[in-house]
């Protein structure tokens, strides 16, 4: 349910026909046994069915009356101020109206149009233009309008702030930017206006132009509970000024009955319009509604009798509705279509019936989702409706709200794209009408809980910066906020911890901006007093806030406490803080247990009014033998100074002794009678409380290894939340599958403490059972489309599989890796939603998924089985399959989205779900292209850490594929421990890379001659040589990410060469040696450019090279700053701030495919991830667009970065020189480069730092 602007029944986007009080007649049912006598002459009716032409028409109303004096204008809003144009103008206005009021809107518009072009800026014209537009919802139309005419007027030196007709204008458009901007400023600053002008007027003596503002005004009271929760509504409902009025009376309904007395029956109807939405009670609506229909019926009644008694009818059966009185609802309806058949057009221009049939509809209960689908989708698909954008967004929205309960009911691919194709045309009629505020709330709530489903995270990201980018000055906060706390929910979730602090921090600024909002100027005389949710009492029965606005409920209120209190997310700090909860409520309060607050509470309260006994309470609280005897004033004193710690240690006891089983039995079933049968609370809360305090008991046995206390808990729990109330139990349904795996896994270690044989044996009952309890959970993550647990609960049924797998048991290998390939294509499918985001943030978040602890389980599991397989060549074919994927799932999946082979894939920005599309695993075939450009043979090197948390592989395995050969698997004869041992040896320090030690300690890796990261693994020595000097050598983080690298360079020659694009280079620098200096001025001038130095080193001329689609080179020389803890910092520092590698990974992607030299200190310098994804400067540029990169693996002397500088771009410059065609085999620059530093200094920290990523052929064009 969408959350409205301050009814009681949240209607669909737009409005329901109570919002549209200002513009849109309520065509409703009529009080009619016999048709009321209508005040217009029958002759007006009669001659109107001809369906005669505007002049035409125009011209019989005048003849019969209608139009010569400015009483006689029945339709407009504001007639009495028609006196003040020309009579053909007033005519059309009024023609354009009563055209408005039956929804002919073509026939509407052409009236105004008919009006001299002059008189359209005139404000009387624009207001009822206005009107016009907004009962179609053309709100950007409506908006400009108004802006139109109030800058023309301020233009020509109108006084336009007298109170008066523009002061209606100023209120009509703070009211419409409420919806096209999500901007409450102009509205709330014209709220204190109308205040000001109308607090002293006595309120029988308003004009028609002061009720327009009045209900304006009344609306917008309602649409300030979306702004702000602390709006003081009672200081703006001091208007209209009625003297004798009752403390508890409505102003508005005095109002309404003057208006009536003097036979004003428009403006009556206007303001029981606004009546509705402050009356709570139906009993009471229904009278006024009646009264309205007595005060049709009065002999003095000189307006459309027909126009408002069917809006009276009309909200009359929508009041019966809600009262639960179908047949009087029928009856009232009935009378509504009768009398809107009345009106003086002809039957095919009269669309007066849609509004009615919409009201109709929408309070229709249906069978099911599929039956109320089916009748929407065939509603909006009539012309009518079609041509009404109003009434077709309206039906949209209820599509897409059906097509989202089928999606719920059964997620499939089908169900998925059904909805989708709802949702997005509800969402372009909403952005093409200008309607911000509903474009967010159908994100917010609908959408956002279509990609729910199936964890498309990074798409709920993506929208909500799109949105932020399209509607900078959206300031809705209560809304807002509402989308920032489940956004930080979503980061808490994936463990993003300083994007929740961000976002807490967004938060914080937000509620600071929205309490003071508000706050009154000090020449308004009026004390801001706000009111908070906070005002609730614990049960909810009153409020505060209730009676400053009877229309919204009790049970409202406690809803949306309820929701906020169950937003809580628990952010891990690490080893060296204490983990904490956050309650995302309006006050970002923080504690230990919200829980525990909320019991401690209601223990308090349930004492005072002896809903416990005091043997109950000696039994939740635990108390000892000798304190049994304590009185009950005793036991208050405890509970009276209990903190929730505390109360917490009582019930769970502590982590190295927890409550024993016994008593929290005892205890449990004390706190499930009261909570569920005595306590006074709100039932879901309680409901909802018990479950909590349950898991929290199960949550305190989890580190136990007593798994028999564990079953029983998983069991009870799983019990208990089938039996709460359905809405307490769907905020629990996402977890039964996880606390049904728990109870399998504690099912099969006490089966496997009994008769070992069960953990591998598929044919044992146990393993049967184990494993029907799994099957079970995997049933409902289908039923429910949970991607994430879908593939959790498939990887524990191959590890459920896993011993009889090594045991090479054809079953069970079988099922092992049937699941096991099920679950990897889950967790895929999982992640598709982050291709829709962009730059740092998709990569931010992509290698956060990765990184979960059961994701990073599958590539180890696989590969400890196949490692048993005796066939070794089917052994290294099946392993170097699995570590592809295990390094592909991070940067090396994200670069093949970026690929323009995969751009389809995200070519429709619009889009927030993105269909899955199964990236092949890169095979040995893959490179033979790459292998083939080259002259000479290639070995691939790759190597796989197969550790995860919990578990660490004693040995690396290394992959290596040569050119003509097939794929070799070995098991490194070093341990990973004596590999760390090695690498902390080796100092990075310059004193220590100066000296023979570093190349000693270095050799110790030499079993590895693969690619350890930050390592100089081309320094290794081979037959007494360094490895680089018998071959060039190249780096990369992944096979994957060459390939794609080499894919990438391949199709950018190739629409070079096409394009006949020439050679362009880009240098920068600030080299701290005048040799560097020297050396980059030398460069530029070979390469006919200017080396951009100084004031000219700035990130936007560094970014705005980056772009430039026809860069062939990008060089720098200067400084780098990497900091080991965040290498998200790494960066290059130039003249104005430091370019990090988020700046690089937020431009990708781009389609250049240059070259990158970064010679910088430590430039190369990464740090790997636990996915076995690198993170730094050289990955960032290789995935932003880059090909190939040089860089450093630690800070250098420069003279060596001036000497590498000229010996590495020879072979660039005597290509570029000759004039043809040629290629650079930038692998073998850099080894004759590297090999010439060498030679005048031969100790690692000259020539060794000095490394190649990427791919290492470069065609450059001929001139």
């Amino acid at each position: 349910m969408l959350p409205y602007l301050g009814c009681q029944a949240p209607p669909q986007p737009p409005f329901s026909h109570s919002e549209f009080y200002t513009s849109i007649p309520r065509m409703g049912p009529d009080e009619m046994k016999e048709p009321s006598a209508l005040s217009l002459p029958e002759d007006v009716r009669l001659l109107s069915l001809s369906g005669d032409n505007i002049s035409t028409t125009c011209e019989k109303l005048q003849a019969v009356g209608v139009g010569n004096t400015r009483s006689s204008y029945y339709y407009g809003s504001i007639t009495s101020q028609y006196a003040n144009i020309p009579t053909s103008a007033a005519d059309l206005l009024e023609e354009a109206s009563l055209y408005g009021r039956v929804r002919a809107f073509s026939q509407c518009q052409a009236a105004f149009e008919s009006i001299e072009e002059d008189l359209r800026s005139h404000p009387v014209v624009a207001y009822e233009q206005f009107l016009a537009y907004w009962a179609q919802w053309k709100l950007l139309d409506s908006a400009k309008t108004l802006e139109d005419v109030l800058t023309q007027a301020q233009e020509r030196d109108v006084n336009t702030h007298e109170h008066g007709v523009y002061t209606l204008l100023r209120i009509a458009l703070g009211k419409t930017e409420v919806f096209t901007k999500g901007n409450f400023t102009r509205a709330r600053d014209s709220m204190r206006e109308v205040r000001s002008w109308l607090r002293d007027v006595v309120f029988d003596t308003y004009t028609d132009v002061q009720i327009a503002c009045l209900c304006h005004y009344y609306f917008l009271i309602l649409a300030a509970n979306h702004v702000t929760d602390n709006f003081d509504h009672q200081s703006f409902r001091n208007i209209p000024f009625v003297p004798d009025k009752e403390e508890d009376e409505l102003g508005l309904t005095r109002l309404r009955i003057a208006m009536q007395a003097q036979g004003r029956l428009r403006d009556a109807r206007l303001i029981l319009n606004a009546e509705m939405g402050f009356i709570s009670d139906e009993d009471t609506k229904q009278q006024a509604c009646r009264s309205l229909i007595e005060a049709c019926r009065h002999p003095g009644a000189k307006e459309p009798v027909w126009s408002v008694e069917s809006i009276a009818r009309s909200t009359l059966a929508q009041s019966y509705r809600r009262a639960g009185n179908a047949s009087a609802a029928q009856e009232e309806t009935d009378r509504a279509l009768a009398l809107l058949k009345q009106a003086p057009v002809s039957t095919e221009q009269n669309r007066a019936h849609l509004s009615l049939r919409l009201d109709q509809m929408k309070a229709t209960p249906y069978p099911d989702c599929q039956d109320s689908f089916r009748v929407w989708t065939d509603f909006y698909g009539e012309e009518e409706v079609e041509s009404d954008s109003f009434i077709l967004s309206s039906a949209l929205g209820k599509v897409a709200d059906a097509a989202l309960e089928i999606l719920q009911a059964t997620p499939s691919a089908e169900n998925k794209a059904m909805f989708w194709k709802c949702q997005r045309r509800n969402e372009a009629l909403l952005q093409g009408s200008g309607d911000a505020y509903f474009l967010y709330m159908s994100k917010l709530f609908t959408g956002q809980s279509a990609l729910s489903l199936f964890d498309e995270f990074g798409a709920v990201f993506r929208w909500h910066e799109e949105f932020q980018a399209q509607y900078p000055e959206f300031r809705l906060w209560t809304l807002l906020i509402q989308g920032k706390r489940s956004l930080a929910l979503l980061y808490a979730r994936l463990e993003q911890r300083e994007q929740v602090v961000t976002t807490f921090g967004e938060m914080s600024e937000m509620m600071r901006q929205r309490d003071s909002f508000w706050t009154e100027d000090p020449h308004d005389g009026y004390q801001y007093s706000p009111q908070t949710i906070d005002n609730l009492d614990p049960i909810g029965t009153s409020s505060d806030a209730n009676k400053a606005m009877p229309a919204f409920k009790a049970e409202n209120l406690r809803e949306e406490w309820f929701s906020e209190w169950i937003n809580t997310g628990h952010i891990g700090l690490g080893r060296d803080a204490k983990d904490f909860s956050i309650v995302l409520g309006p006050q970002l309060a923080k504690g230990s247990d919200p829980y525990m607050i909320t019991l401690l509470r209601w223990l308090r309260i349930a004492m005072a009014d002896s809903e416990l006994t005091k043997s109950d309470l000696e039994c939740i609280l635990g108390v000892s033998e000798p304190e049994q005897k304590m009185k009950e004033s005793d036991l208050a004193t405890i509970i009276e100074e209990s903190t929730p710690g505390t109360l917490k240690a009582r019930l769970y006891g502590l982590e190295s002794r927890p409550t024993s089983s016994e008593r929290w039995e005892n205890m449990f079933e004390v706190i499930q009678d009261w909570l569920l049968h005595r306590a006074k609370h709100n039932e879901i809360k309680r409901q909802y409380l018990l479950a909590k305090l349950q898991v929290e008991r199960l949550d305190s046995l989890v580190t136990t290894n007593v798994q028999a206390d564990i079953l029983h808990e998983a069991e009870r729990i799983l019990d208990l939340v089938f039996k709460l109330g359905e809405e307490a139990q769907q905020q629990f349904r996402g977890s039964t599958v996880n606390w049904r795996n728990v109870a399998c896994l504690a099912k099969k270690t006490m089966l496997a403490q009994q008769d070992q044989e069960t953990i591998w044996n598929e044919e044992l009952p146990g393993f049967c059972e184990v494993l029907e309890m799994y099957q079970i959970s995997l049933k409902e993550c289908r039923e429910r489309g949970n991607l994430t647990n879908e593939a959790a609960t498939l990887l524990f049924i191959a590890q459920h599989y896993f011993y009889g797998a090594l045991l090479l048991r054809p079953a069970a290998l079988a099922a092992f890796f049937e699941n096991l390939d099920a679950s990897d294509t889950m967790y895929q499918k999982s992640r598709e939603g982050w291709k829709v985001l962009k730059g740092w943030a998709k990569v931010e978040k992509l290698l956060s998924a990765v990184q979960e602890q059961l994701r990073l389980l599958i590539a180890p599991l696989a590969a400890t089985v196949i490692c048993q397989f005796p066939d070794e060549d089917h052994r290294a074919k099946s392993l170097w399959t699995i570590v592809q994927m295990a390094k592909s799932n991070g940067l090396g999946w994200l670069m093949r989205t970026n690929d323009s082979a995969e751009s389809q894939l995200t070519e429709d920005c619009s889009r927030l779900d993105v269909d899955f599309v199964e990236l092949p695993t890169l095979t040995p075939e893959d490179l033979q292209p790459v292998s083939d450009d080259v002259d000479g043979d290639v070995t691939y090197i790759d190597w796989y850490d197969g550790s995860f948390p919990g578990r660490e592989m004693p040995n690396p395995l290394l992959l290596s594929l040569s050119s003509g050969e097939s794929v070799k698997a070995v098991t490194v004869e070093m341990t990973w421990k004596e590999i760390k041992v090695a690498i902390d040896d080796f100092s990075f320090k310059e004193e220590v890379l100066r000296t023979e030690y570093a190349s000693e300690v270095l050799q110790k890796l030499n079993p590895l001659v693969g690619s350890l990261h930050r390592l100089p693994l081309h320094a290794l020595m081979i037959e007494g040589e360094p490895l680089i000097k018998r071959n060039p050598v190249v780096y990369c983080s992944s096979l994957t990410a060459l390939n794609v690298a080499f894919k990438a360079r391949r199709s950018t020659e190739r629409k070079r060469a096409s394009d006949k694009t020439p050679f362009q280079a880009s240098l920068f620098g600030d080299p701290p040696s005048q040799l560097g200096k020297k050396a980059l001025t030398s460069l530029a001038k070979k390469f006919s450019t200017e080396a951009q130095m100084g004031d000219a080193l700035t990130s936007s001329n560094f970014a705005t090279a980056m772009v430039n689609p026809s860069l062939s080179l990008l060089h720098y020389h200067g400084h780098v700053t990497f900091q080991e803890g965040d290498p998200k910092d790494h960066g290059l520092e130039l003249d104005d701030r430091r370019f990090t590698l988020r700046d690089v990974f937020d431009m990708a992607p781009l389609p250049n495919s240059y070259h990158a030299t970064l010679l910088g200190c430590g430039s190369g310098m990464t740090r790997t991830t636990v996915s076995n994804d690198v993170i730094g400067l050289v990955p960032a540029f290789l995935y932003s667009g880059a090909a190939s990169t040089v860089s450093t693996l630690w800070p250098f002397d420069d003279a060596d970065a001036a000497m590498y500088t000229r010996c590495f771009y020879e072979d660039f410059h005597k290509i570029l020189k000759s004039g043809r065609e040629g290629v650079v085999d930038i692998a073998k620059a850099n080894q004759k480069a590297v090999l010439a530093i060498r030679e005048k200094g031969p100790a690692l920290y000259h020539w060794a730092p000095f490394v190649v990523n990427g791919y290492w052929m470069y065609r450059l064009p001929g001139s």
